[in-house]
């Protein structure tokens, strides 16, 4: 992405809307990838665009598309097959209330605010190099120096960065201990952004991440629980309908 157009410039929905409208472009065939540096919700906002969304993307620039963030969020599932899945599963093991992100190994997208069922701002952790908060805004810079304002009604931003952190190193240290079974390993990629920012934090949840195999087991057989609640959910005698599930996928891992 070529910044020298947006230098000395703070990027804001706004501004991209007014003074910076010129350099926007639409691209209805984009599809997701970890490219994705942030995403602009301006569904509701004035506009001289027909897009409702607007991407800031590592390799294709700043354009708008007519999808909305939550649509753009949700197509993740096609492009790694997981989605918001391992999230949900880690937050409801911890208790862990806030927005919910969608977290999958070195990639993170942290939401500003809103519950699931809505639009908002989306800015991808893996691409910062600093994030600080001046009330009620967040701002974020990026590695080549892109500096991104975005609303930020609600909450602390730097737990709500950790909390990212936290899920991404719990999922990374719990995959790396499963493939290592099968004498595999995993390589991070050269640019993690802010996901190793809380390597040396001692809070309790990073004493939760996973170092021993019988603390990776027990978290592999909670998220199977946890799946087997949400298909079974609002299904008479739930419980008696878990249990055979879980014996039919025992049986399928073993050789007879």
């Amino acid at each position: 992405m070529n910044t020298s157009k947006y230098k000395d410039v703070v990027i804001t929905s706004s501004y991209l809307l007014n003074k910076g409208i010129n350099l926007l472009f639409s691209k209805d065939d984009f599809e997701v990838d970890n490219e994705i540096i942030a995403l602009l919700d301006v569904s509701k906002m004035p506009r001289m665009i027909t897009g409702n969304t607007i991407v800031i993307h590592e390799e294709f620039g700043i354009f708008f598309v007519k999808r909305t963030t939550k649509q753009l969020m949700n197509e993740f599932v096609k492009f790694n097959k997981v989605g918001f899945l391992l999230s949900k599963s880690l937050m409801k093991y911890f208790n862990l209330k806030r927005n919910i992100p969608m977290v999958f190994g070195y990639c993170s997208y942290m939401p500003m605010s809103g519950g699931s069922r809505n639009c908002t701002d989306w800015i991808a952790i893996h691409w910062l190099n600093d994030a600080r908060q001046y009330g009620t805004h967040a701002k974020f810079k990026t590695d080549t120096g892109l500096v991104i304002q975005m609303d930020f009604p609600n909450g602390n931003l730097h737990d709500r960065v950790h909390d990212v952190c936290f899920l991404s190193e719990h999922q990374i240290e719990t995959l790396n201990s499963i493939v290592s079974k099968g004498n595999m390993c995993m390589f991070p990629p050269k640019y993690v952004g802010l996901l190793r920012k809380y390597d040396d934090c001692r809070c309790l949840f990073h004493k939760e991440i996973p170092v021993k195999w019988a603390d990776v087991s027990s978290r592999f057989d909670s998220f199977e629980r946890y799946l087997l609640n949400e298909i079974t959910k609002g299904e008479i005698e739930s419980n008696i309908t878990q249990e055979i599930y879980h014996q039919k996928i025992y049986r399928l891992k073993k050789l007879y």
